[in-house]
């Protein structure tokens, strides 16, 4: 037995069309709402450095490094220990990459402390410092110079920690970077 297909009665006709313009309407109107959305609602705040920030800081800390005839490198991570980026200019100790990240991370790790003050805790009392070796993600926990936190408006967005120079000198690069962005080293 063979169906035969008849043709749509004008009402299913009718409400297809109906159904269609129906849809048009919302999808109009929603589309509307998401733009007046998006128009008003203000920017997020984030407490986290950007890609943008990041590079920017590694940028200002090479040219500096270059200026002095050095090759050093820098980590960014954010306040979570996260890293942002992390880069080992030419020349540089094959570690100092590796250096660098532990430093960054026993900054936030520790609220966003700079290199000397974790310096000095260490020095005060190691033991501090015995379980938490695995912490970082896959990086070393160094509570050393070479490192200061970036905060902004009170707000700690991450550190940048140095290696392969003096630690006075990585502390000179990482400081001026940190306030070359407008940016400070403490709350």
């Amino acid at each position: 037995m063979r169906f035969r297909r008849s043709a749509p009665s004008n009402k299913a006709v009718l409400a297809t069309l109906l159904g269609s313009a129906c849809l048009v309407f919302l999808s109009n109107v929603c589309a509307a709402d998401t733009a007046q959305a998006q128009q008003a609602a203000p920017p997020l705040a984030s407490y986290s450095l950007s890609i943008k920030q990041a590079m920017k800081l590694v940028d200002i800390a090479m040219a500096t490094a270059q200026s002095r005839h050095l090759a050093m490198s820098f980590a960014v991570l954010d306040p979570g220990g996260h890293l942002i980026m992390a880069v080992r200019m030419d020349g540089a100790p094959f570690v100092s990459v590796d250096f660098a990240r532990g430093k960054a991370f026993a900054s936030v790790a520790l609220g966003g402390q700079s290199g000397a003050t974790l310096e000095q805790r260490f020095k005060d009392d190691p033991s501090e410092y015995s379980n938490v070796s695995g912490a970082g993600y896959f990086a070393p926990f160094l509570p050393a110079r070479g490192v200061f936190p970036v905060f902004v408006d009170g707000h700690l967005l991450g550190a940048v920690g140095a290696s392969g120079a003096p630690s006075e000198i990585d502390d000179q690069v990482v400081k001026g970077a940190i306030e070359a962005i407008g940016a400070t080293t403490v709350r």
